[in-house]
């Protein structure tokens, strides 16, 4: 992190050394601000937080001490050194006790301070590094937890590596509900040399206009309603680091605007501000739409698609990668047994031809989740087509798939079909003929030869004992 990037608030009720260690951190890069005394830090504690404070321990009011606790409570990311030509070891070890990063007698040398400030701050940033990683690694946010040996898979895996390697370009995430967009941002940023700095994900339908860009670009105190204190938007948040737009077509064209500029000019404007902030952030963005076709309508600018749009990464449904169900199912089991502190289970095979057949609308969520429904519903070591959801187990199945598990032939394969769309009709033979695109008397005479000779219509019972006698 650069000195830019360390705000210094300095509280000291004597204007010589305030103009002292003012004038000397200005020229060492960092920006610094003054309080004479505690009261007054905490109202611009308020105002805009910081990353140390450099406190007199005696103080007019309030005690540097005291300021010290509420800074503990309000402000815990902020460090905070004190300093006093009232040294004791009394008054050191009470407010190492409070929580004080370090501590310095009067008189000292400006670069005995610059050293403590250096150090201080070099031990805040290992800290929230350290918190941010734990973060990362509990939730599992990692390459290695996108499951697929695939094709579709080896080609996305391929991707990821060719972005993370480029800390700058902006991708654009594209899959269906469900398809892991937000694991995949994750998994881009934790394996480039961003890591060590903030994720910040936003989901742009879930906030409304009015608050969104409050919310990415800050806001200055008294800019609006309820605004009782300057505040850094998620976009400054995410400084060295990634934001993750989700559902980026659902932005208003205002937000639209100042967001092609920050990607243009890498300055952030806080609403009600006149201040332009540099950032230094990657943006990924996700989309379960058609965001080109949305741009020839006119509801989306066409230079901000192509600035988010650098390199575009499509997910594959997981119909599109049925030879990487059995590994998502495996790894679903294990993950669960692990969190419940029990023996991994299994699936018996009835079940793991339900879950290889299923089309997976909600795709890997609707799996997972498919997974430990069985894992609920039973307790037994392995589990069976019962245990599943029944929106698993009755849906329309694909046909063409379970056919080619059971090793069908061409003819078999059409009679499953065949039977499978009569089923669907509700046993009305003329809606399955024109259905299927073939002459009523041709499905008369497939239904004959399949020893079907009475279907009432909207009747799926002869169907049922049919497709039973298909499966058997």
């Amino acid at each position: 992190m650069s000195n830019i990037d360390c705000n210094i608030l300095i509280v000291e009720d004597e204007a010589l050394m305030c103009e002292l260690l003012g004038s000397f951190f200005t020229d060492k890069g960092y920006r610094v601000s003054f309080a004479h005394s505690g009261e007054e830090a905490i109202e611009q504690l308020k105002e805009e937080s910081c990353a140390l404070v450099l406190s007199d321990l005696r103080l007019p009011g309030m005690s540097g001490l005291e300021l010290l606790a509420r800074i503990q409570v309000d402000w815990p990311e902020t460090v905070v050194i004190m300093m006093t030509a009232f040294g004791s070891i009394s008054s050191a070890v009470e407010a190492m006790r409070l929580g004080a990063e370090d501590y310095i007698s009067k008189p000292f040398q400006l670069d005995e301070i610059l050293i403590t400030v250096e150090k201080a701050l070099e031990r805040r940033s290992l800290r929230r590094e350290v918190r941010e990683l734990r973060a990362a690694v509990r939730e599992r946010y990692n390459f290695s937890n996108i499951i697929g040996r695939s094709k579709p898979m080896q080609e996305l895996f391929e991707v990821i590596k060719r972005l993370a390697a480029r800390r700058d370009a902006s991708a654009l995430i594209i899959g269906s509900t469900g398809t892991g967009k937000e694991l995949v941002a994750r998994a881009i940023h934790y394996n480039s040399d961003r890591r060590d700095y903030p994720f910040i994900a936003i989901n742009c339908s879930a906030i409304p206009e009015t608050l969104l860009e409050a919310e990415l670009f800050g806001h200055q105190k008294g800019t609006f309603t309820g605004a009782t204190e300057t505040r850094r938007g998620l976009i400054e948040e995410a400084q060295g680091g990634t934001v993750f737009l989700d559902e980026v077509n659902t932005i208003s064209p205002n937000i639209q605007v100042k967001l092609l500029r920050v990607l243009q000019d890498h300055l952030v404007r806080r609403v009600g501000g006149r201040e332009n902030i540099p950032v230094d952030v990657r943006f990924i963005s996700a989309t379960n739409q058609d965001l080109e076709e949305i741009v020839r309508k006119g509801d989306f600018r066409k230079d901000l698609y192509y600035r988010l749009n650098v390199v575009p990464v499509r997910l594959p449904d997981v119909k599109d990668r049925r030879e990487d169900i059995p590994l998502l199912v495996s790894h679903f089991l294990e993950k669960f047994a692990k969190q419940h502190g029990e023996p991994v289970r299994r699936f018996s095979k009835e079940a793991m031809r339900i879950l290889m057949t299923h089309n997976w609308p909600g795709n890997v969520r609707e799996l997972e989740n498919a997974v430990e429904h069985a894992l609920t519903m039973s307790n037994d070591e392995i589990l069976t087509p019962t245990d599943l959801p029944e929106n698993v187990t009755n849906p329309d199945r694909d046909i063409i798939e379970e056919a080619a598990m059971d090793g069908a032939s061409l003819a078999e394969m059409e009679r499953r079909y065949i039977l499978h769309m009569l089923k669907k009709m509700g046993g009305h033979q003329i809606k399955t003929a024109e259905a299927l695109g073939i002459d009523r008397r041709t499905l008369y005479r497939r239904l004959r030869q399949y020893g079907i000779t009475e279907v009432s219509a909207f009747t799926d019972a002869p169907i049922k004992r049919a497709v039973r006698a298909s499966v058997q």
